[in-house]
């Protein structure tokens, strides 16, 4: 069984926060953050991408890693571990999230 296709055009989206898809496999969605907004410390158990459509963000994790994330890039992710997300210009980022590994 097929699920649904899903198709948006995000240029047109206007809201701070929309899940573009979501199956039993991942979960993708679309934030719009003001500069200084972003995503408090959280973790996820599975894998995630993180992709800057346009603005740029910073990310930290626990472990110590940080990014500096602008307009077009890409960064795959372990989500187990505690990350938090800032913009720090004003930014559009796609967020997807596996399924969890229990």
């Amino acid at each position: 069984m097929s699920e649904q296709n899903q198709f948006y055009k995000l240029k047109s989206l206007n809201e701070d926060q929309r899940v573009i898809a979501s199956d039993s496999k991942i979960r993708t969605v679309y934030f719009n953050f003001d500069v200084g907004r972003g995503l408090p410390k959280h973790s996820h158990n599975g894998y995630a991408t993180i992709y800057v459509i346009k603005g740029e963000i910073g990310m930290s994790f626990s472990d110590g890693q940080s990014y500096e994330l602008l307009t077009g890039d890409f960064l795959s992710f372990d989500a187990r571990v505690e990350h938090d997300v800032l913009a720090t210009l004003e930014s559009e980022i796609l967020v997807t999230i596996s399924e969890s590994l229990d």
